[in-house]
């Protein structure tokens, strides 16, 4: 179970990290010659991902309290942790890949580092599913 709260918080500064990379780069790439982070659909994308983002934060930090006091619910806590901040780094991974367009693919940004992470880390010391079902069963 500590190793799958560490690969949930991994997970959430991962996105959380991406998320602000790709806020700043929305602000400052144009089109049309305005902004591309003043398009509403982008804004929704971004709002979305924080959203996702800021539902795991409670759920990591109440699986680390959980399992520092050795609570029963523990497991459960860390599984539903481990799913909610996988899924939203792999979130914010697409949209930034999304925003970025076809220079998030190339190697002039770290971007595509920070993206072959988030996928493993959301899959590593159990699948959401395996999560979701691990929350379920207890």
């Amino acid at each position: 179970d500590v190793a799958a709260l560490a690969t949930a918080a991994q997970s959430l500064g991962l996105g959380r990290a991406l998320l602000a990379r790709t806020v700043e780069y929305v602000k400052q790439r144009t089109q049309f010659g305005v902004p591309v982070g003043s398009f509403q659909a982008v804004k929704h994308r971004l709002a979305d991902t924080l959203i996702a983002l800021e539902f795991a934060e409670p759920l990591v930090h109440g699986a680390a309290l959980a399992l520092a006091a050795g609570s029963p619910e523990a497991g459960r806590d860390v599984a539903a942790a481990k799913a909610t901040a996988g899924e939203a780094a792999h979130r914010a991974a697409r949209t930034a890949l999304q925003l970025h367009g076809a220079v998030g693919y190339t190697d002039e940004l770290d971007l595509s580092l920070w993206i072959r992470k988030a996928r493993p880390l959301r899959d590593a010391w159990g699948t959401p599913a395996a999560c979701r079902a691990r929350v379920l069963a207890a």
